[in-house]
């Protein structure tokens, strides 16, 4: 199913108390208590003192039906100009295991970059719940600052660690990074956008696909590109184009020209033959395979999965509904589930106002 990025504002606190009653672990790890009825505003309007309102984004990570999966609460340019601080991270407990902490992470990063002035990000873990969470921030390239703070809150009395890293040149660093999912922002100051320019760490600058029949092609190229996280972008005024792009940058075009020959696309023609994209684990890369064909895609080699490229190359092949040929590549062998990018069980907890400087709804980190 594919997932969007929206901001969310106090018009959805409804949505968050819920998308928190499905995720108990929060209160419990943070509180020591179940939610209480005015957690979802604290989270989407507590800020540190002297804030800037439009410097706090609240990402929400909605499905198909658009019911909030998670949602991620960011400070920009705080507690220093080139740093963003992530508040609370938190992925609906009901949807642990399936990637979707790794993809609301990677949405926000992609709106940091587009910003243009972040450079590192902030994080922080208390102690009582590193367990569950300190793997998952560790897998995201997160590390120790070696600062810690008294943390209290509710009947939790703990410390508080603060992790950072670069922003720059995740994408390069992290081979089967997933990059952010559709974008669709509903506020009416705009804000961060995913930017035209591709980073200048892409290898890639963009691919442009031509087709006969953009509305026959289309839906099959949104669902997979979104479901591997690359963000939508709409186009005002341009009806026979789409675009999705990637973390780094880097874009994909689907275009209806009217200058197209044929109707279909053949690959053992002179040109490009296919395209290969990263998967982040094999148990995605099965799942995507599961669900192609009722999205458009036709599985090529089929006899030879998963190794049609190879005894050491983990891949599924399929074409779209023109033929256009596509090549999903996974890490060869299962990951650990030490390495699993969204934890079962984690759970998100905040870091102390005394450590951060702002109120205690801030600052919550954890997982998913």
């Amino acid at each position: 199913m594919p997932f969007t990025i929206r901001q969310l504002t106090v018009d959805d606190a409804d949505a968050v108390h819920a998308l928190l009653l499905r995720s108990p672990e929060y209160a419990r790890a943070v509180r020591g208590r179940e939610v209480a009825e005015g957690d979802a505003r604290e989270i989407l309007t507590a800020r540190p003192p002297q804030v800037d309102p439009l410097a706090k984004w609240v990402l929400g990570l909605c499905d198909g039906e658009g019911t909030v999966r998670g949602l991620c609460d960011v400070i920009v340019h705080w507690p220093e100009p080139a740093t963003a601080h992530i508040g609370l991270l938190l992925v609906d407990s009901t949807a642990h295991g399936r990637g979707l902490g790794r993809l609301l992470h990677d949405s926000a990063l992609a709106q940091l970059r587009a910003d243009g002035g972040i450079r590192r990000l902030r994080a922080g873990v208390v102690a009582t719940n590193a367990d569950r969470a300190g793997g998952f921030w560790e897998h995201l390239g997160y590390r120790p600052t070696g600062v810690t703070a008294a943390y209290s809150a509710g009947t939790i009395e703990s410390t508080t660690e603060i992790l950072a890293r670069d922003l720059v040149a995740e994408a390069s660093q992290s081979p089967h990074a997933l990059a952010p999912v559709a974008v669709a922002d509903t506020r009416a100051d705009a804000g961060p956008g995913t930017g035209t320019g591709a980073a200048a760490g892409a290898g890639v600058h963009h691919l442009e696909l031509w087709t006969a029949d953009l509305i026959a092609a289309e839906p099959a190229w949104h669902w997979l590109l979104t479901t591997l996280g690359w963000a939508a972008e709409h186009v005002e005024g341009w009806e026979t184009g789409r675009i999705w792009r990637h973390g780094d940058g880097s874009y994909i075009v689907l275009e209806q020209s009217p200058d197209v020959v044929g109707e279909r696309s053949e690959r053992r023609a002179p040109g490009m033959n296919h395209i290969a994209l990263s998967v982040q684990t094999r148990a995605a890369l099965e799942a995507i395979r599961d669900s192609a064909a009722e999205h458009g895609w036709r599985e090529l080699f089929s006899d030879a999965f998963p190794h049609a490229g190879g005894p050491d190359h983990a891949a599924w092949y399929a074409e779209d509904p023109e033929g256009i040929e596509v090549e999903l590549v996974a890490p060869s062998a299962p990951p650990s589930s030490s390495d699993s990018p969204d934890p079962q069980g984690s759970a998100v907890a905040p870091v102390a106002p005394e450590a951060l400087g702002g109120p205690g709804g801030l600052g919550g980190l954890g997982g998913l």
